[in-house]
């Protein structure tokens, strides 16, 4: 037997992942954001596609990993819609070196 609960899961996957978060988050929103990967050049590239979708002046925290080769930068944005935050979850998808974006 499937319980609503896996019925309500199943319809939300099957749904754009804009007009998914529509249905989860309640915008405006202040959200937070963690892109892991290579150390070397990571924290340019973020930069670099925040200025490029007009954010050019977000503050990074960075944090290297144990032995150095990893970094993780967490930043949070003021975001309008759902819409706007798949766009900027498709521009830093699309970063070098990325190992993992939260």
């Amino acid at each position: 037997m499937v319980s609503p609960y896996d019925k309500e899961a199943e319809r939300l996957a099957a749904l754009p992942r804009a007009e998914r978060f529509e249905e989860l988050i309640d915008f405006p929103v202040d959200h937070t954001f963690k892109v892991i990967g290579r150390r070397e050049g990571l924290s340019e590239a973020v930069q670099q596609a925040l200025a490029a979708v007009g954010r050019p002046d977000t503050c990074l925290v960075e944090r290297p990993s144990a032995q150095g080769t990893y970094v993780s930068l967490t930043f949070t944005l003021a975001v309008a819609s759902g819409r706007e935050l798949d766009g900027l979850y498709t521009v830093l998808e699309a970063l070098p070196g990325l190992a993992f974006l939260l």
